[in-house]
């Protein structure tokens, strides 16, 4: 059951239309959580040196060419991504836009925050405990239902072309 699920979970607390600009105070406090949480986790995974995401590293080359925090290189491919959505014709929701604003926000914050640690072991932990944490936030702000991140509408704008050019 559990790698089976097909479609994104609906709660009481989740969002009736992913395009909602006035959430239940709940659905929009959890979008925030697990944001937060996403942002927390892939920041840590930063800290523990084992790795990154394939996002991340983007932002990691990016911060190093241009000499700018992972959280600013974050928030500037955050925006270019967006930008793919228009012919894609995918609508940003509230969800979208915090998505942007509040992971690069945390990502900064975690690694002014934290050092990495210095025993091998201390870091794969940390990897781990990172990637579950980047797991639940995205599970949490996902079934808040108010719009994915720009990453994922890119792909889900991709798919839906594939899709429309294959039934064509």
């Amino acid at each position: 059951m559990f790698l089976t699920i097909k479609n994104i979970p609906s709660k009481s607390w989740s969002s009736e239309k992913p395009l909602n600009l006035k959430p239940k105070f709940t659905t929009f406090l959890l979008l925030c959580v697990g944001l937060s949480l996403f942002g927390l986790g892939e920041g840590l995974l930063l800290v523990s040196t084992t790795g990154n995401s394939p996002w991340s590293v983007l932002a990691e080359g990016l911060s190093n060419i241009l000499n700018i925090s992972i959280g600013l290189s974050t928030f500037i491919i955050s925006i270019i991504v967006l930008g793919f959505w228009f012919p894609l014709k995918q609508k940003p929701g509230i969800g979208t836009i915090l998505n942007i604003l509040i992971i690069a926000t945390i990502i900064d914050l975690t690694l002014f925050l934290f050092d990495p640690p210095l025993a091998t072991f201390s870091k794969y932990i940390l990897a781990v405990f990172s990637v579950l944490l980047v797991g639940l936030g995205s599970g949490i702000y996902l079934i808040a239902n108010l719009g994915p991140g720009p990453r994922d509408g890119l792909m889900t704008g991709l798919t839906k072309k594939k899709l429309n050019f294959l039934l064509l």
